[in-house]
């Protein structure tokens, strides 16, 4: 059989090693006299869309219907995607990004560069990263710039810091990068506030006139302090760490954020009633969901204890709920999406529930299917659209996204083809060759 020549690169592209290829060499191909397609086969455009589009057969099917992107289509588009995040940064040498962008949603870009380098073995962007995390860390080695002015903001950069100590990237100064986390976690210990609400992180870090979110708990907030305490106490074996991660988790839980059903409030306020916190803010935000949903697979895996496990699983469940478009597959912020009113850092929040949902896939191998269910649809989607001319938060998503799909299947460090291949990977303290 001879392909038709426009549609060789095409194939060249995802089936590099098939027959077909050298049956068009021009030393042995025989020579065929011109034939006119039938009008039963299906065009050659038709079919090498159905290879990188999700079908959709209907609007309520679609999500079901979308096939899995092979794990090459999804190491391709995640060296577009984070060589189009890069090239947002107005300094190349700091991996910052411009106003009116926040500077916590840089944190967490660095977090996906960290998470790319280790899935795909590019390490083209090490001394990128290594130098943003040390400039930002400042002097006083704890992320407190002048940009922190909320627990979150600090503890985002916090958890980049853990990444690059798990998948160990290579310093280039004398403090390790778990000690920077470190010292972000004793200072947020100390700010544990037992005078309302009977505990719980304020989201703002200084009073101020108290009118910008003093009083305001906010669940990311304590989503991320959560998160820090178990991955800390997962690297160090820290019984006190661990300790922490259990006392947030259960006053995070005893004060109505988080639903039997484990869906996830955006806060409280410890202004109103004579203790504060008597009722809760019920909007979701999919970041909230998947600060908790890692958290407890990080507990699951310390303590092999199955309560954790259920609450990750109860996590994920709440994920797919609450946020998967039905009609497309895709992730989407409900609360924002549909009305096309998010603001510039709502838009960001499903990447990361993309990152820890493909964190949690490879920490417990066992959740794949229950991931993939949420994942498959977004990774498809992800891979049909186009790597050029992305803004710098639609970079940050598409990455985060293909990257979860790439765990998901099992790729990462040494498996991965794009770069240098990583001979050892730290992840979550345990060593995996």
């Amino acid at each position: 059989m001879r392909l038709p020549a426009d549609i060789i690169p095409l194939v060249t592209l995802f089936f590099p090693e098939s027959p077909l290829l050298f049956s068009n060499s021009t030393k042995s191909a025989p020579q065929s006299s011109p034939t006119t397609p039938s009008a039963s086969i299906t065009p050659i455009s038709t079919r090498i869309a159905s290879l990188t589009s999700p079908v959709v057969q209907s609007a309520t099917a679609s999500a079901t219907a979308a096939a899995v992107p092979e794990a090459k289509l999804l190491l391709s588009h995640a060296g577009a995607f984070a060589s189009s995040l890069r090239a947002t940064y107005p300094d190349q040498s700091l991996a910052l990004f411009a106003e009116p962008i926040w500077w916590w949603q840089s944190g967490s870009a660095v977090d996906a560069l960290l998470t790319y380098t280790s899935t795909t073995g590019d390490s083209q962007y090490d001394n990128l990263l290594s130098n943003t995390l040390i400039t930002e860390a400042t002097a006083t080695n704890d992320f407190m710039t002048v940009h922190a002015t909320g627990n979150d903001d600090q503890a985002w950069w916090a958890l980049a810091a853990l990444t690059a100590a798990e998948t160990s990237l290579a310093p280039t100064g004398s403090v390790p990068w778990v000690t920077l986390a470190q010292n972000v976690f004793q200072e947020q210990t100390a700010r544990w506030d037992n005078d309302k609400c009977n505990g719980g992180m304020k989201w703002k870090i200084l009073e101020g006139d108290g009118t910008d979110g003093w009083h305001y708990k906010s669940t990311i907030a304590n989503g991320l302090f959560f998160q820090m305490a178990t991955r800390l106490a997962l690297l160090t074996s820290s019984a006190d760490i661990k300790a922490w991660a259990v006392k947030s988790y259960n006053w995070t839980v005893g004060v109505g954020l988080i639903s039997p059903d484990f869906d996830v409030y955006d806060g409280t306020d410890d202004a109103k009633g004579e203790n504060g916190c008597v009722d809760v803010n019920h909007d979701m935000w999919s970041y909230n969901v998947g600060v908790f949903m890692y958290g407890s697979a990080v507990m699951a895996k310390l303590t092999g204890e199955e309560e954790w496990l259920e609450r990750t699983k109860g996590f994920i469940a709440s994920a797919k709920r609450n946020f998967v478009n039905e009609e497309t597959g895709e992730l989407w912020e409900a609360k924002c999406e549909a009305d096309g009113s998010c603001d510039s850092d709502q838009v960001s929040f499903k990447g990361t529930l993309a990152r820890w949902l493909g964190a949690t896939a490879e920490l417990l191998p066992d959740l794949r299917e229950s991931i993939g269910a949420i994942m498959d649809g977004a990774s498809s989607m992800a891979t049909a659209g186009t790597t050029e001319g992305l803004g710098a938060i639609s970079s940050f998503n598409q990455l985060e996204i293909v990257d979860a799909g790439l765990r998901l299947q099992g790729v990462g460090g040494k498996e991965g083809t794009i770069g240098t291949k990583r001979n050892t990977r730290i992840v979550a303290g345990r060593i995996r060759w």
